[in-house]
């Protein structure tokens, strides 16, 4: 009773933030709504017994992917921040795909609440995965953290280039 609340809140906390950081118009404030997305998702992922999702969400998006946003903001030029609104005409059409896009994935979501899993199916507990994901694939973790960490120098290295040039 109280994960199913749980669940509920977080799930509705990341859709606020969701929306709120589609609608925001400073780049830098919407970075963070998406970051309470992404923690609302590891929540998430905490409530349902899947530490190991919620472990790799908080270090992979919201850490690394969330660096490398702030990163872009801050090398973005001033002038792309300050183009004009978009007309009322390009409002209405962004709304009306979003409300499609959410009956669509409301339709889908109501249709998976019927589907039921086989007898066959054996879950997978969360020790298993671990041991496969950094038994075999650490090779991979780990060059994954190299490209990640030279994507932010890389980025870093330009701004201050941007910056001290005449």
């Amino acid at each position: 009773m109280i994960l199913t609340a749980a669940i509920y809140i977080l799930s509705a906390l990341a859709a606020l933030a969701t929306l709120l950081m589609l609608f925001e118009r400073n780049p830098v404030k919407a970075a963070m709504l998406m970051l309470a997305a992404l923690l609302s998702t590891a929540g998430i992922y905490l409530a349902l017994s899947a530490q190991l999702l919620a472990a790799l969400q908080v270090i992979l998006y919201a850490g690394a992917i969330m660096t490398l946003f702030i990163v872009a903001v801050t090398v973005t030029p001033q002038a792309w921040r300050d183009r004009p609104a978009p007309g009322r005409m390009a409002r209405v059409l962004g709304l009306a795909a979003a409300v499609v896009i959410l009956a669509e994935l409301l339709k889908v979501s109501a249709s998976l609440k019927i589907f039921t899993i086989g007898a066959g199916f054996e879950e997978t507990g969360t020790l298993a995965i671990a041991r496969e994901l950094f038994g075999r694939f650490i090779f991979q973790f780990e060059l994954l953290g190299l490209v990640i960490l030279a994507s932010i120098v890389g980025a870093a290295a330009l701004a201050l280039k941007k910056r001290t040039a005449p």
